[in-house]
């Protein structure tokens, strides 16, 4: 006889293998095929529901591991809900409007904006936008996102463009919005205003220049000194500001030299001053040494002289000096030369004293016409080419006292990257101070649960400082802001009545009207100029703020789609939406209904490689999503998404994708184990099989307390620790204890035997606990882990299966501390007993523990408090015999000196097991061969064997 052929050894037949993605895919067209968002709507339509809202991407590019980090939580989320008693209506969105889709196509097509017509801009938008919209719907379901992709929202769809022009027309009902001309930050390449948004700071390399601006008070010549990093601003200066209760010095120059003559003045702040007499790096050194202080005064003094300065650029012109508040002493002179065209605080000032707000800058960034008549050469320049120009006039008019290059964090454009800059434009505005916007939306911030907690801080600092919204924008590609210019009286006008009327139409046709002359006239021949009734009217060519589109889907879509409610339970995006889709979220809702559009907020920092760095295809660090769903399957991706502590900035790398391989090969082998010894235990035999084991009750113990830190942290959105009490329970308290213990019962006692059973029943808990618990982050593996389990033949009614299975409920009366301190004290024998006969197996005096006898002398209660048998003992330490105390004298002499363990004041003495190998369990005992059929087993196996 095969004695091998009489074990209960495991079945195989849910191995791991490297087909992980091919399953996947096979699933996937199961649960297109099956329709399993809808069919759980309908299995779930009583239970009350969840809303993630989604926050949409731009529909301009395949995607990248942030987009995979955002969507995997939100799925993980979303599943849970289901599994705490929820229905979830999940609708996937994409923002198809703006700069990024335009710039894209414009990119492709090799076009500049002004190569093609506004109406051509727009289909060709249209089509991309469609196009990878449909891509990043593919690749998100690749992931095994569960959302409504059959009817996702599409901000260019009609209805939703429909919706976001009522909702301009609501907030212009109530006033919130007006038209007015001010500095806001604008891209000379993009041609257009941008928002707060859609600037990111970068490292970038100025001149600056210290500028004397003449004058002459009581006779004599006195130079006011500004400093700035942008000399291309100079042209437009209207004035040089200084702050009202700074103390200034006035001094005199009292040796000849360049630029300043002997005898002339020159006023810089006081502290500024001695700041710099104290450095060893003088930032004017042609000054030091070379005046005396004559006096020191206030800013108002120096404003009541009322100094005439001569402009630095035309020569010509006289400009005042004027109070400015915001004049700080932290860097420069002291002194502010003001551009009101050019700057927030220069226009606030400007506005003051009634200052010209015009600027020689046009909308590509370009010097226009306006600064021809005194510096021709300059015109058609770009700003940031002009430098080298402007330095080597200033030092022939003599006015340049000092030029340098610094380096500094500076606005750039976050679609084309290029330096930005602040230009005076007429726009629309959402005013935060009309009906006190700004300061509800400041209360209800603090009725909102941010997690984490400092991104309440972060937009709650936002909303404090940041100025009106400038809704406009000067692109093709977006909603339009249906106002109208009448030529007869000069006015412009945006009415509610006319957008909702331009709502309706384009709810039925689309907004490609408006593009077009005819049509658009047609639409307009009954709106008259509201000012003076004439019918000499045009349309006007801004578009919406591309933010303003998203900012209202909580209207759009929470408002409108079945299954939905408003506010949303969540809304869940990146770091960088405070100033983004979360702010423009709340003013709309602020602005519209008074209350915030989310219950709770949480964030999630960047996706950057090993290293700490941002992923860039210059540096070859970036790895894609597909890359790791081709190759290992989306399960692996979804593990690194919910073991990432993703509040902060989350690392991935080769090796980093190697260690989820690891941890999730862990995770399923463990299942594998547990499966593959469950094949012939019905589910029948469950109530006559609860194990009396103490192992068995030990392993639920430690269950318990790992179920119940798992639960809590999701409830708690703590993915991470979900994954790292399950790995670790997985690979040490299962794999390298538990399993490696009950092997032999599994494989060697009797099939039907109580005990054989009772450790089965502790499996088939185990497996169903975990199963519902692995499921929001493992959706395809806990499929497949169904499919075998409960031998069916389609992964879609599986999936619907786990799907709706809730979270095991905690069994408090599992746990058990006394048994938990008395297996730990075994643990910590096991441990010395395991590093013992490792040194055995290497100097080849065994091969396995199964060789040995186990002799324990002193106080067993010390070590076995419980009193676990000796049977019990021998199986734990997986030895083939055991003594206390034993006083017999061994045939053979020890293996190894005593061993002294400290803890429990015992000596272990390891001896080879004395008896005969049983050829069926391996173990040696002395009464191998000793039955009626003298098979060469022990009689333990010779019994099971006459049992099955």
């Amino acid at each position: 006889m095969e004695f091998k052929e009489t074990l209960n050894l495991p079945k195989t037949d849910f191995p791991m293998k490297a087909d992980l993605p091919q399953k996947e895919e096979r699933y996937l067209e199961e649960w297109k095929a099956r329709n399993l968002y809808g069919e759980m709507e309908k299995a779930l339509k009583d239970r009350p529901v969840f809303v993630l809202h989604d926050g949409p991407p731009y529909a301009n590019g395949h995607l990248h591991m942030g987009h995979a980090l955002n969507k995997i939580l939100k799925d993980i989320i979303n599943r849970v809900a289901i599994k705490k008693g929820h229905r979830i209506t999940y609708i996937p969105g994409w923002d198809c409007h703006g700069l990024p889709i335009e710039h894209k196509v414009l990119k492709d097509l090799g076009k500049r904006r002004g190569d093609l017509s506004d109406s051509e801009i727009r289909a060709h938008c249209r089509k991309s936008a469609e196009t990878f919209a449909k891509i990043q719907s593919e690749e998100f379901l690749r992931m095994g996102i569960l959302g409504d992709f059959d009817h996702p929202y599409l901000t260019m769809s009609w209805d939703f463009e429909a919706d976001i022009l009522r909702q301009l027309a609501r907030m212009v009902e109530q006033g919130r919005i007006y038209k007015g001309e001010k500095p806001v930050l604008w891209c000379g390449f993009c041609e257009t205003a941008l928002a707060d948004a859609e600037v990111e700071y970068a490292p970038h390399r100025s001149t600056s220049v210290t500028v004397l601006f003449p004058s002459e008070v009581q006779g004599k010549k006195r130079y006011y000194p500004i400093w700035t990093t942008t000399p291309w601003t100079l042209p437009a200066n209207q004035a040089v500001a200084v702050g009202p209760e700074i103390s200034y010095a006035i001094l005199e120059v009292v040796e000849e030299g360049s630029p300043l003559e002997r005898g002339a003045q020159i006023v810089i702040s006081r502290e500024i001053w001695e700041r710099q007499e104290k450095s060893s790096t003088h930032q004017w050194p042609e000054l030091k040494g070379r005046t005396r202080l004559v006096a020191v005064v206030t800013g108002e003094d120096l404003v009541k002289e009322k100094p005439d300065l001569q402009h630095p650029v035309d020569r010509s012109r006289r400009v005042p000096l004027v109070l400015g508040n915001f004049v700080g002493t932290d860097q420069g002179t002291g002194l502010v030369h003001i551009a009101p065209g050019h700057g927030e605080e220069d226009f606030h000032v400007g506005d003051l004293h009634g200052l010209s707000r015009e600027t020689p800058v046009d909308e590509k960034g370009r010097y226009s016409e306006r600064i021809k008549t005194t510096h021709p050469d300059w015109v058609g320049k770009r700003i940031g080419e002009i430098a080298p120009l402007m330095i080597t006039f200033l030092e022939e008019a003599g006015i340049l006292l000092e030029s340098q290059i610094i380096e500094h964090s500076y606005p750039h454009c976050w679609r084309c990257k290029n330096p930005v800059y602040y230009r005076a434009t007429s726009q629309w505005f959402l005013s935060l101070e009309r009906k006190n916007l700004r300061e509800k939306t400041l209360e209800a911030i603090g009725e909102v649960n941010w997690i984490p907690e400092k991104g309440e801080n972060r937009i709650r600092g936002m909303i404090e400082t940041r100025p009106d919204w400038c809704l406009s924008r000067q692109r093709a590609w977006g909603v339009p802001i249906p106002a109208i210019f009448c030529s007869h009286c000069g006015k412009t006008s945006l009415e509610p009545s006319l957008i909702m009327r331009a709502a309706d139409k384009t709810e039925k046709e689309g907004l490609d009207f408006w593009f077009d002359e005819a049509a658009r006239k047609d639409f307009l021949k009954d709106s008259p100029c509201p000012h003076c009734g004439s019918k000499a009217v045009e349309k006007e060519k801004d578009i919406l703020d591309v933010w303003f589109d998203s900012g209202v889907s909580h209207e759009a879509v929470l408002k409108k789609r079945a299954g939905a409610k408003w506010p949303a339970d969540l809304y869940l995006e990146g770091s960088d939406q405070h100033r983004g889709w979360f702010h423009s979220s709340l003013l709309t809702a602020m602005a519209l209904e008074g209350t915030p559009p989310y219950r709770s907020v949480l964030t999630h920092g960047f996706v950057v490689d090993g290293q700490g760095r941002k992923m860039a295809k210059t540096l070859g660090n970036v790895i894609s999503p597909k890359e790791i769903t081709d190759k290992y399957g989306a399960d692996v991706l979804r593990l690194w998404a919910a073991s990432a502590d993703y509040q902060e900035d989350t690392r991935l790398s080769p090796e980093i994708v190697n260690n989820t391989v690891d941890s999730y090969r862990k995770i399923r082998n463990t299942v594998r184990f547990i499966l593959s010894n469950l094949y012939d235990f019905a589910d029948s035999e469950k109530p006559k099989t609860v194990s009396a084991d103490p192992l068995d009750g030990w392993a639920l113990s430690q269950w318990e307390e790992v179920k119940r830190e798992i639960l809590a942290a999701y409830d708690e959105k703590r993915f991470a620790h979900v994954i790292s009490q399950l790995n670790n329970f997985c690979s040490v308290t299962l794999s390298a204890q538990y399993f490696d213990i009950i092997k032999d019962r599994l494989y060697a006692e009797a099939a039907d035997g109580n005990l054989r059973r009772g450790t089965q029943s502790t499996l088939r808990i185990l497996l169903d606990e975990m199963v519902p618990l692995l499921h929001p982050v493992l959706p395809f593996t806990t499929t497949e882990i169904v499919i075998h389990d409960e031998k069916l033949a389609s992964a879609g009614e599986a999936t619907a299966r786990i799907l709706a299975r809730p979270f095991p409920a905690l069994h408090p009366e599992r746990k058990k501390d006394d048994l938990e301190e008395g297996v730990a004290r075994l643990l910590e024998i096991r441990s010395a007993l395991g590093k013992i006969s490792d040194e055995l197996k290497k100097d080849k005096a065994i091969k396995t523990t199964m060789e040995l006898s186990l002799d324990f002398m002193g106080n067993e209660k010390d070590w076995n408090p419980l009193g676990f048998s000796q049977g019990f003992l021998e199986s734990f330490f997986i030895v083939s015999g055991l003594t206390l105390n034993s006083r017999e004298k061994r045939e053979s002499a020890p293996l190894t000196e005593p061993i002294r363990l400290e803890r429990f004041d015992t000596m272990m003495v390891l001896y080879r097991a004395e008896g005969t190998k049983c050829e069926r369990c391996w173990l040696i005992r002395t009464d191998t061969g000793k039955n009626p059929d003298n098979w060469p087993i022990c009689q333990r196996c010779h019994k099971a064997i006459k049992e099955s």
